[in-house]
């Protein structure tokens, strides 16, 4: 989960837009993000209707349709007469009485992220200066956007490594609890005082619900002494060093392993415990 919530990119659009209109004094200026394969206009400045509100612009539709797709900017002049352009949007850029228009994208790592329009009330072309004014807002606002995304992309890298840490830590509490109550098993085999004998059985019986939580039992039932077998085998132990800690023989500790893997279902010692984990008969 992120540590920050990322702030809406329409509003960077809208205060992108705030800031062109006095720069360009086009009277009408107007954009929005894309969703999928369209753009939704989200942003207004100087309109006087409220039919672009969240029209949706399908990619290759209407000046600002061509603009996303190509990944370019365009324009034309005297817009309902235009012949390079469709004309799925006639009616609400007539609507607003724009005669000349303007459509920039905005390109992020070679992807088309939104558009910013602007219009004239005039059939007049728009000049030069106020196109490169566009353009610049464009190249800022997706430089912008591309900032967020490289902040987006390094927060999740930290919340995938912080949640690989508390994996690691887990897996190291797991096995530092697996020894100890083994430990304590050994330790209290060998007590003369069964009173003492008995307290460091009741600690070790408690650092094995704590290594086993919520545990539910599969089909395969172990037995006391097949658990702690398996238990070492999870540790990595060889059966010489397993039979030295039991006080087994080495051929006792062979036919625990037989058997385990025989109610596991498994050929290999690995296969054993990853099966084991996955029951829920070892943590």
């Amino acid at each position: 989960m992120n540590r920050v919530l990322r702030p809406s990119d329409d509003d960077a659009l809208r205060a992108a837009l705030r800031r062109l209109h006095p720069q360009t004094e086009l009277p009408v200026l107007f954009g929005g993000c894309v969703s999928g394969n369209s753009l939704i206009i989200t942003g207004y400045v100087g309109t006087r209707t409220n039919i672009l509100r969240n029209l949706e612009i399908n990619a290759e539709c209407g000046l600002g349709g061509r603009a996303i797709a190509e990944q370019r900017p365009g324009a034309v002049q005297d817009y309902a007469n235009s012949s390079h352009i469709t004309h799925d949007y006639d009616h609400e850029v007539g609507t607003e009485r724009i005669e000349s228009l303007m459509a920039v994208p905005i390109v992020v790592r070679g992807k088309t992220r939104g558009a910013l329009y602007g219009g004239l009330r005039a059939n007049l072309p728009i000049g030069d200066v106020i196109a490169d004014k566009m353009m610049r807002a464009s190249y800022s606002l997706a430089r912008e956007i591309e900032i967020r995304d490289e902040v987006d992309r390094r927060v999740a890298m930290l919340d995938a490594a912080a949640v690989e840490q508390v994996s690691i830590r887990e897996a190291e509490v797991s096995v530092a609890l697996t020894e100890s109550f083994l430990a304590l098993s050994e330790i209290a085999a060998g007590l003369e005082d069964k009173g003492v004998s008995a307290q460091m059985q009741a600690i070790e019986a408690k650092l094995r619900a704590l290594a086993s939580p919520n545990r539910v039992e599969g089909e395969v039932v172990l037995s006391p002494r097949e658990t702690e077998v398996m238990r070492y085998v999870a540790l990595g132990l060889r059966n010489a060093e397993i039979a030295e800690r039991l006080s087994l023989s080495v051929e006792t500790v062979k036919t625990y392993m037989r058997n385990l893997m025989g109610k596991l279902d498994v050929r290999s010692r690995h296969a054993a415990v990853v099966e084991a984990k996955r029951q829920g008969l070892i943590l």
